[in-house]
């Protein structure tokens, strides 16, 4: 019923999702271990104890992507919207499903976040453009570096909130021959 431990509200997450930052204030640095949490209500882990565990880190990950289909979401309002609803569903549905086939086998977080940036920009520029200001709003923008792949704690997360020309096309070429 969510009494207990305010299910309601957080669900089985320390936070629960949303683009404002005083409910949730997770960032890239909160996927590394002992990186105490601040800023909001917190469910439990404000300590940072546990940062790196599975679930907890995608809770971040799921925080960003979030930001990406807000950002969709907002272009649906408006005198003049950009999207309809329906329209801003299908392209994140797109956009993860086409991430998840460029993604590398265990992907650092900012592997994962070049493929769903790579789809987003390859179908409509401004939608890569806004992935990349949800992405820098937490942490993982241009600049931000990811600790090795095979750590057990995530330390050495260094994050950025730049969104910069760090992305660019050189060149593309189809080979068709066996």
């Amino acid at each position: 019923d969510g009494n207990g431990n305010n299910g309601y509200y957080y669900g089985i997450r320390r936070v629960p999702y949303s683009t404002d930052m005083t409910i949730d204030p997770l960032t890239y640095k909160h996927t590394s271990e002992n990186v105490p949490i601040s800023g909001a209500p917190i469910s439990f882990g404000a300590n940072g104890v546990g940062n790196s565990e599975v679930h907890n880190t995608g809770e971040v990950w799921a925080t960003m992507l979030w930001e990406c289909y807000a950002s969709l979401l907002r272009d649906t309002q408006g005198a003049s919207p950009r999207l309809t609803f329906d329209q801003a569903q299908t392209r994140m549905k797109n956009y993860l499903v086409a991430a998840l086939k460029m993604t590398p086998n265990s992907p650092t977080f900012l592997e994962a976040r070049d493929a769903v940036l790579a789809a987003a920009y390859a179908n409509d520029p401004i939608d890569g453009d806004r992935f990349s200001h949800a992405f820098a709003k937490r942490g993982a923008g241009f600049g931000a570096i990811s600790p090795d792949r095979f750590s057990a704690d995530n330390v050495g997360v260094v994050e950025s909130f730049t969104v910069g020309a760090g992305l660019s096309f050189g060149s593309a070429a189809l080979d068709d021959s066996i």
